[in-house]
């Protein structure tokens, strides 16, 4: 079956040279509209205020479409502004049932439409957007389902790759990837620190430089090079000033812990950061 998926996505490739369908060039600014909705959401000085804050955005962004675009590309904004929504509602109460149940909601619509259409017809931003949010739910999937979906994903991020795709969202998400897997399943830091980098170079925009830059400073952090990681974060900061990520990120590495450790268990790295500050 394995080999069967990816002789599939080979011959797509082939076939195409990517994949079929790409956006308008309105479609492509309404989701660089919304990541510059994402990277300002981190200049909110609490979770509660960012949270409200993209409420009103999304209320004033979806009425804002004058022109008619596809149904993809409305899944595909759906998508990436639900991401953002959840990261701050995971923050305030990971174990919330609304919590779960409104990324779960946006999983089902994924997987619904994964189903109705094969890979070679559906758009870059889409298929970035929508493995977003099936790596997003994995922790509250069934294990066989994490790894037939973590395997997938995979897939899909190394034939985006190898057509060539020049969007810091893709290296991003593959990143995460490698960040995430075990070893023995292909995970790499080598390779997550290298896709990092690469995001944070091509971008093309402010939000994929600047989660770019963190992340590539985590790695470094993991691996001991504190100067990289500083200079990273300083760089972070450049392009979003008086944010309130990254002086978070910076509370978790004097703990000793990094922002991708905190994604994989936040309890236990809260616990770090409360000790450290001198709080049970």
């Amino acid at each position: 079956m394995k080999k069967t998926l990816f002789a599939f996505f080979a011959a797509a490739l082939c076939a195409t040279g990517a994949f079929c369908v790409e956006f308008t060039e309105y479609e492509n600014s309404l989701v660089n509209q919304l990541l510059q909705i994402k990277l300002e959401s981190r200049m909110k000085k609490s979770d509660k205020e960012a949270l409200d804050w993209l409420s009103s955005e999304r209320e004033k962004f979806f009425s804002s479409i004058t022109e008619k675009i596809s149904d993809e590309a409305s899944l595909t904004l759906e998508n990436l502004f639900a991401l953002e929504e959840y990261h701050f509602m995971w923050e305030i109460d990971d174990e919330a049932p609304s919590t779960k149940n409104f990324i779960l909601k946006h999983y089902e619509k994924v997987i619904n439409w994964n189903d109705a259409h094969p890979i070679d017809t559906r758009s870059e931003w889409y298929n970035l957007s929508a493995y977003d949010i099936i790596n997003t739910t994995m922790p509250l999937l069934k294990y066989s389902q994490k790894i037939s979906l973590g395997l997938e994903e995979k897939k899909v991020y190394d034939a985006m790759i190898a057509a060539n795709c020049q969007k810091g969202f893709l290296y991003i998400s593959a990143g995460l990837w490698y960040s995430f897997a075990p070893a023995i399943g292909g995970g790499s830091d080598a390779k997550a620190k290298e896709y990092f980098a690469k995001a944070a170079k091509i971008g093309p925009s402010n939000y994929e430089k600047f989660f770019g830059l963190v992340y590539l400073s985590q790695v470094e952090f993991s691996q001991n090079d504190k100067a990289a990681c500083e200079r990273h974060l300083q760089e972070a900061n450049m392009i979003l000033p008086d944010n309130a990520y990254v002086p978070f990120v910076r509370s978790l590495n004097k703990a000793g812990c990094d922002a991708l450790e905190y994604a994989d268990d936040k309890e236990k790295v809260m616990s770090k950061v409360k000790k450290a500050n001198g709080r049970k």
